[in-house]
């Protein structure tokens, strides 16, 4: 089966790339096309029975569902999805306090010094994992 339509905004605009994919069947979300620069699409093939159910989409818009038998020669108009963000406010932050940058604790070497046991730990469990590996190839 063959079939045709065309993909349009609520202005009337073609919707460029809309999605055209099947959404029943062996080929679900496996098997569509995309509309062309004028909003027109084309699908033509035998496992699309009249049926078929085709989703119809487009980032931004709605999407909107047509069995195979409704879309013929049909002008889909998508409806932009509007989404309300919730409210941001931004504001500026209050000074740090403590703005002197060598009092911070960003030094590499302070911080494997003060967690030298984990990493000591954790290198040992490597170690002895190797180890492991080696006499079990040698076996």
């Amino acid at each position: 089966m063959e079939i045709k339509g065309k993909v349009v905004d609520n202005n009337k605009e073609p919707l460029y790339l809309a999605n055209i994919t099947i959404v029943t069947g062996s080929q679900i979300n496996k098997f569509g096309t995309s509309a062309n620069g004028n909003g027109d699409f084309s699908l033509s093939n035998d496992i699309i029975t009249p049926d078929s159910q085709f989703r119809i989409s487009y980032q931004g818009f709605k999407p909107q569902y047509f069995r195979a038998s409704e879309l013929q020669g049909k002008t889909i108009k998508l409806e932009e999805d509007i989404t309300a963000l919730p409210e941001l406010v931004l504001r500026p932050q209050d000074k740090p306090k403590n703005t002197n940058i060598e009092n911070q604790p960003s030094n590499i070497k302070e911080h494997f010094q003060k967690h030298k046991f984990v990493y000591g730990g954790l290198g040992a469990l490597v170690g002895l994992s190797l180890i492991a590996l080696s006499i079990k190839k040698l076996k």
